[in-house]
């Protein structure tokens, strides 16, 4: 299971003073995971997606320098008709319900002051256009406020509890959150009697730890690609491969950093092609895999992440620009991502390599995810990760 929040929390200013559109989030997804991670000693989950979806609410209230910031960083178009149809269109093929054996839901929620004025256009945009539930309260009783958006965000179907507390509602004017949940099964489980506790190594195979590994022998899409210096393989979870977890393995000796690297060259739908067109080309055939259950919870201020992504206006009480979400001077005093992932047998419940590991397509192929990796759970048709990460600190669960 994956489940994550976003919170957004508009402060009080007290000083006076297009590409496709699942391209635009493939590659701030990938942009925002590689400064996210140096946050979070490079053990990490996040959602991409859901921090898009709402920062892409938020762009469509700022003016001026504020949101050309937020357009840079999130790939967004300058017009607002643009940005609202390619986020309704994207939001319909990325949260398409019909799969069996998954299940994905996003929920926008805006909390406001009862006292603060909100434009009537931006406020009909996030109801009408981004489907958000707005909650007027009486931020001055602050333990009731919390208790209150807190009721709101567990009763929407959210497994997060506990999302706000009293001081976000100190001198917010409003507060923007995002719950987005995923659980899959999937479509080849693992066998619970074939999961054992095996060593865990850094990329130089030094042991870092234990984790169990769960090992099945199965027809996954594999691909061995040279000039990303990694393995890749596509989990699919329910009935019809709409939804997979895309594993990236570094080669032996290579650090994930390295790899990720390679991303500002090697585009993801490249990878992605990649899979498939491998697949047409060799058929399906069947690979031993292994990869450890884990799970991983991330809380992380995206504040210095965005900041080295370009976004800095926002968050300046005598910078910010937001004149079409209200008359009053308010900033972004924080940006709070909550996230957590749990892989187990059933499902997720949320070239400088030697050339001995240069893999071949005649013998079975090994796949064995003992050493840090990188992983997205991806919406295929789009190509979109909703949520991503990297595994490099090994935990028995």
């Amino acid at each position: 299971m994956m489940k994550c929040l976003i919170v957004f929390i508009f402060t009080v200013a007290t000083c006076h003073a297009e590409i496709e559109f699942s391209g635009r989030v493939r590659n701030f997804s990938l942009e925002l995971l590689h400064y996210t991670q140096l946050e979070t000693e490079g053990h990490v989950v996040i959602s991409p997606f859901g921090i898009w979806s709402l920062m892409t609410g938020v762009a469509l209230g700022a003016t001026g320098k504020s949101k050309a910031q937020l357009e840079r960083a999130f790939l967004l178009p300058g017009n607002q008709i643009s940005i609202i149809n390619g986020y309704q269109n994207l939001t319909k093929t990325v949260l398409d319900p019909r799969t069996q054996g998954v299940q994905l839901a996003s929920k926008n929620f805006v909390f406001k002051d009862k006292g603060f004025h909100m434009l009537a256009d931006f406020k009909k945009t996030l109801t009408s256009d981004f489907g958000a539930k707005i909650v007027e309260l009486d931020f001055k009783d602050s333990t009731t406020a919390a208790r209150i958006a807190n009721t709101a965000i567990e009763d929407s179907g959210a497994t997060v509890s506990n999302v706000l507390r009293s001081d976000d509602f100190g001198t917010a004017r409003m507060i923007l959150t995002n719950v987005i949940s995923f659980k899959g099964l999937w479509s080849s489980p693992f066998n619970v009697s074939d999961t054992n506790i095996e060593p865990f190594y850094d990329e130089n195979k030094k042991q870092i730890g234990q984790v169990k590994m769960m090992y099945q022998r199965a027809m996954f899409p594999f691909s061995n690609i040279q000039s990303l210096n990694a393995t890749v393989m596509q989990l699919p979870y329910g009935d019809d491969n709409k939804y997979s977890m895309l594993i990236i393995l570094p080669y032996p000796k290579i650090k994930v950093t390295e790899v990720y690297k390679k991303f500002t060259i090697i585009p993801m739908n490249d990878i992605l092609n990649r899979l498939e067109n491998d697949t047409k080309e060799y058929g399906m055939e069947d690979v031993d895999l292994k990869i450890p259950r884990f799970k991983i919870s991330t809380n992380v201020v995206l504040n210095k992440p965005l900041n080295n992504m370009g976004v800095f206006d926002i968050f300046s009480p005598k910078l910010a620009s937001f004149e079409k979400i209200t008359k009053e001077e308010i900033f972004i005093s924080a940006i709070v991502h909550k996230a957590d992932i749990e892989v187990t047998e059933s499902g997720t419940v949320a070239s400088a390599a030697t050339s001995a590991y240069i893999i071949d397509r005649i013998s079975t192929p090994v796949f064995e995810a003992n050493r840090p990796f990188i992983y997205f759970v991806m919406e295929k048709e789009s190509s979109t990760a909703i949520f991503s990460g990297i595994y490099s600190k090994p935990s028995v669960f």
